[in-house]
């Protein structure tokens, strides 16, 4: 019987690793004849329990991996809107503009349309306040992959960034379950020696004790412990992505001269939620920053030439 009870235990244990072998392949993108959306709802059924047994109280699971020079984190999560709706907010250039605008490193997001294909230019700086003339531009190609009454998907890519970073990529995915809509984020860049070294300064010094979201443990005190460093850093970030959608989501039903300052607010009070991870500053330098960083993209935005053919998600 005890040898008949092993050969079952060693069994599942193959068989779970194998589960896993197969989500892992599936959230790298690699085909395993099943179609985006079967795969997104494969990988649903996998994490259907960490969204809702967690630390964090709400339906959100983020993992992150470094692989030689690669750095990819994502976030599934489950939102209150129907597909329709989230597909509304971000089928266009313009809608990543307001969502993408509200995070902290972002000073400005302009969008455009060249030779046919639609084009969003970042502008990167600190987390406090800076004009755009002191930000780093970053230009991606916006692209829609599909976008169907029960699949949506877009992504953002750039080749090249600061310090000779480089393969930026990030993919929204999104599928209608049961009770709302469930999101996927996955945001992935390649580093370069000078982009390692940087950081290297910074989680020494400004970043010395930051942590992320995957589990790392249990400590002496029987506290849950979470993945630091760079994983950390790259998990922070997507997740502040994430929070961004929703607080967009969030007040869309508002008129559209009260939507701003809504999300501004919606947004800190979402990243509150996750103190220990996110907290950079109080609330009223956060919004302060914001207004006059939207003046800036107002302006910004009014030196484009038209995008044929794009429509206002703001209408």
């Amino acid at each position: 019987m005890s040898s008949t009870h092993s050969s079952l235990t060693q069994l599942r244990a193959r068989l779970a690793a194998l589960l896993m072998g197969v989500a892992l392949l599936t959230l790298s993108g690699n085909a395993l004849a099943l179609t985006p959306r079967a795969a997104l709802l494969a990988d649903y059924q996998l994490i259907h329990p960490e969204l809702l047994h967690n630390p964090y109280g709400v339906p959100v699971y983020v993992r992150s991996r470094e692989q030689n020079d690669l750095l990819m984190a994502e976030v599934y999560g489950k939102v209150d809107y129907p597909l329709a709706q989230l597909e509304a907010a971000l089928a266009a250039p313009s809608g990543w503009c307001d969502t993408l605008a509200l995070t902290l490193n972002v000073k400005a997001c302009v969008h455009d349309e060249r030779d046919g294909q639609q084009w969003l230019t970042l502008y990167m700086g600190r987390k406090f306040y800076q004009p755009p003339a002191k930000a780093y531009q970053a230009r991606y190609r916006f692209r829609t992959i599909a976008s169907r009454s029960d699949y949506f998907e877009v992504s953002l890519s750039a080749a090249d960034g600061p310090m000779g970073t480089h393969d930026y990529r990030t993919v929204l995915q999104a599928v209608a379950v049961r009770g709302g809509t469930l999101l996927h984020i996955r945001s992935a860049y390649r580093s370069s020696t000078a982009s390692r070294w940087a950081t290297s300064i910074y989680l020494a010094t400004l970043g010395k004790g930051k942590i992320g979201f995957s589990p790392a443990g249990i400590d002496k005190d029987g506290r849950h412990r979470y993945v630091e460093g760079v994983r950390g850093a790259i998990e922070r970030n997507t997740m502040r992505y994430y929070l961004a959608l929703e607080a967009v989501l969030a007040t869309r039903a508002l008129p559209v001269h009260e939507r701003f300052d809504a999300r501004i607010q919606r947004w800190f009070a979402l990243t509150e939620r996750y103190h220990p991870q996110l907290y950079e500053m109080d609330r009223a330098e956060y919004l302060q920053a914001k207004r006059r960083e939207h003046i800036n993209q107002q302006r910004l935005q009014e030196l484009q030439a038209p995008a044929s053919g794009q429509k206002n998600t703001e209408e």
